[in-house]
């Protein structure tokens, strides 16, 4: 395990408005970003990612028909999504299929899988904890929603039911109560990230801070976990964020290989950096808003969802229009011209927890 760092005192201000009228010139610089246009990021989430998953399918299935490249840059895979002219019906249907599955397995992992936790945390003499079936549906979501890293799914497979349990129960009860704020250094879950990481296969700080994260949804916001995604790190530690509209304009990344990967480490030393800038961005955020604010205070998962836009900004219609809600005309979109077939392959979310499990258990 990496050597600690001494974390640094959170210095939160209240954010100062930097005359962004428009879209078009705005701060996304993590120390001047407005709570205006953080919130209107957020609000592009549902269509950035569902259209950042059409086109990662798109590209898969391409490279099977021999109809485009077997491999290409994160910057062209965000910039050109496939129309639907270039597929057949099939290929379509198969499009529309799999993008549905994926919206579930996002919904599941940032609001079923959380009430199915919190759930057990009161019925369950093992109190809050994982199941071998959820750890494998989290890895899933992880790999899909990023870059895939498909060893590390038979890492985790490789797991004892046994261990998954203990180990997650012990992360969860070692939860700290200090306040992030006031005690930066006894805030940090580092305890329970090593009961994550030392005896789970295929865990490292990363999964470990996911999962820890979707425990946390619920109950105290001092104790919420932000998740160690690549977007946020990008952001927040990097620095690494678009500075306008024209995405010709934009410089390459020198943080990024060419399949979007970071490079970085992904070591306890990088979370406490994402740890602690992610803390600040959120108080900074939430005492802009002021007592009177009648929206939920940001949270950690806000910032994983406007990170994530930021990320795929190229592919987000963020820059189309000063009015947040033009960002889900997309969704709207898709929905009314494939009603029927949505009908056919989507469930109802309340049987996403079930759903999931049964089909896990046979891939276990």
């Amino acid at each position: 395990m990496a050597k600690e760092t001494k974390t640094r005192t959170l210095n939160v201000q209240p954010e100062k408005s930097q005359g962004e009228d428009d879209n078009k010139h705005v701060s996304f610089h993590p120390h001047h970003i407005t709570l205006k246009t953080f919130r209107n990021l957020l609000s592009h989430y549902p269509s950035t990612v569902e259209r950042v998953h059409r086109s990662k399918l798109m590209l898969k299935l391409q490279s099977k028909t021999g109809k485009g490249p077997k491999r290409k840059a994160e910057t062209k895979t965000s910039a050109a999504l496939t129309t639907k002219a270039e597929l057949d019906p099939s290929e379509e249907k198969h499009i529309l299929e799999e993008t549905d599955k994926f919206l579930q397995l996002d919904r599941w992992r940032y609001e079923v899988l959380p009430k199915i936790i919190a759930e057990r945390a009161n019925g369950s003499a093992e109190g809050a904890h994982l199941v071998k079936e959820d750890l494998i549906d989290i890895m899933e979501w992880k790999t899909k929603h990023g870059v895939s890293r498909p060893m590390l799914m038979g890492m985790v497979k490789s797991n004892p039911v046994a261990t998954i349990t203990k180990s997650t129960s012990t992360a969860f009860a070692a939860l700290p109560d200090a306040d992030p704020l006031v005690a930066p250094n006894d805030a940090f879950p580092k305890a329970s990230l090593d009961a994550l990481t030392a005896p789970l296969r295929g865990v490292g700080p990363a999964t470990a801070s996911l999962i820890l994260s979707i425990v946390t949804v619920f109950g105290d916001a001092k104790k919420q976990v932000p998740f160690y995604s690549d977007d946020v790190y990008l952001w927040l530690c990097l620095m690494d964020f678009p500075e306008g509209p024209d995405v010709k304009e934009q410089k390459p990344s020198k943080h990024k290989k060419p399949n979007g990967e970071l490079i970085v480490k992904y070591n306890m030393n990088e979370y406490r950096e994402l740890w602690s800038a992610s803390q600040e961005l959120r108080a900074r955020l939430n005492n802009g808003a002021g007592e009177k604010s009648e929206d939920e205070p940001v949270s950690f998962i806000d910032i994983e969802r406007a990170a994530y836009v930021l990320r795929h900004i190229a592919v987000s219609d963020y820059f189309a229009s000063q009015e947040p809600e033009a960002g889900l005309n997309v969704v709207r979109d898709v929905e009314s011209a494939n009603n029927q077939l949505r009908k056919e392959t989507e469930k109802d979310s309340s049987e996403l927890g079930t759903r999931r499990s049964k089909r896990t258990k046979k891939e276990a």
